[in-house]
């Protein structure tokens, strides 16, 4: 991303009041990988990690019900350090082609910082994660709740 569009996403999104700094100080997650029991009522169809990706990002795709018209995209992006992870957030919300994004502060938004388009789209960092997840089938479904669910389970992880 180039200094201009990094500047605007900045001001935009208020990075003074976030950037590089995470609710559980320097902890961080290393290895983090699906076991398929992360999100309640999703099924895990596919799994890809990229390890070539800077930084490492661990692709998967859900569904819910019998059809695959109901689907969840679910990426995982590992970063260094909570600072490097909110490059990466910076990164992501550059390529989400909307200017209706929006910060998410409610206190049941998940992760040290997100941001969302409607329910259709949740981006957020935990620590030293960026998840992106999104609708990806013909039937669009709030993807809120998996959102909370796949935090809750970062949570977990960063208290062991």
């Amino acid at each position: 991303m180039d200094a201009a569009q990094k500047a605007y996403l900045e001001q935009r999104y208020n990075a003074r009041e976030w950037y590089g700094r995470g609710r559980r100080g320097r902890r961080s997650l290393q290895g983090f990988s699906f076991d398929g029991s992360e999100l309640p009522g999703w099924t895990l169809q596919r799994i890809r990690p990229d390890e070539q990706a800077q930084p490492p990002v661990l692709r998967s795709l859900w569904s819910r019900g019998d059809t695959m018209s109901a689907l969840l995209a679910i990426d995982v992006f590992q970063c260094a350090s909570v600072r490097s992870a909110h490059e990466q957030l910076l990164e992501a919300l550059g390529n989400i082609e909307s200017d209706a994004v929006e910060r998410r502060t409610a206190p049941n938004a998940p992760g040290d910082v997100a941001f969302a388009l409607a329910d259709t789209l949740v981006l957020f960092a935990r620590a030293n994660v960026v998840v992106l997840l999104r609708n990806a089938g013909p039937t669009v479904v709030s993807v809120d709740e998996a959102a909370r669910a796949l935090d809750a389970r970062l949570v977990q992880r960063l208290g062991r």
